[in-house]
């Protein structure tokens, strides 16, 4: 049984499938994670990146962590809210799938703040979380900060990162990312309008409390 396995048994849910596809494919190992990571991983992974290597602000959970996670909550969550994190923010705020909201086949990825009482709905689902984070990256690059996208060669980069990410996006979704790649950047303005059209829903972007209330 696999790590993932015994996260879905102990706790009674079932990860998305393209979840699972990703980590059969080897999509979630992004190498020893720490302080070394950057010289001694990071160049042996930008040609092929692992799932959103180069995202504007994200980092994936190893799955010992994962397990861990779950069995100590999120923290101060309320125990109704069934979180299941894969992600982190530089900040280490938790990207995590949201089961309360879960529609067929179509669990919604948040945000959860660490430092607040507040939880983000980012996408209905983890494809559509994947196209979102692809535009990101290249959306408003601060020239102080630009991200890993921007080390090196960024068009090489960005055709890196669209070519290991396309099988697990939409067609049309390829075609909008391969556009915006060639334009070479968006503005907050042009993504928000592409996401409400490419992938709203009646939850994107809407906040919850998550925390026990004291």
């Amino acid at each position: 049984m696999t790590i993932l396995e015994t996260i879905e048994k102990d706790y009674d849910f079932t990860y998305p499938s393209l979840y699972k596809q990703l980590s059969k494919d080897g999509m979630l190992d992004w190498g020893v994670l720490g302080p070394e990571w950057f010289n001694n991983e990071f160049p042996h992974l930008r040609e092929n990146p692992p799932l959103l290597l180069f995202a504007d602000d994200f980092e994936i959970m190893e799955e010992d962590d994962i397990s861990e996670g779950m069995q100590e909550g999120m923290l101060f969550a309320d125990e109704t809210h069934r979180f299941v994190p894969f992600g982190v923010t530089g900040a280490g705020d938790w990207y995590a799938f949201y089961y309360n909201l879960q529609d067929g086949n179509d669990v919604p990825v948040v945000l959860v703040y660490h430092d607040s009482n507040e939880a983000v709905v980012l996408a209905k689902n983890l494809q559509d979380f994947i196209f979102a984070q692809l535009l990101e990256a290249v959306t408003n690059p601060d020239p102080q900060y630009p991200g890993l996208i921007a080390d090196g060669d960024m068009q090489e980069n960005t055709r890196h990162f669209l070519r290991t990410h396309a099988p697990y996006i939409t067609p049309h979704q390829q075609e909008i990312v391969a556009e915006t790649y060639r334009k070479g950047s968006l503005t907050g303005e042009e993504l928000q309008a592409i996401l409400e059209a490419e992938i709203n829903f009646e939850w994107l972007d809407s906040s919850f409390p998550y925390q026990v209330n004291e």
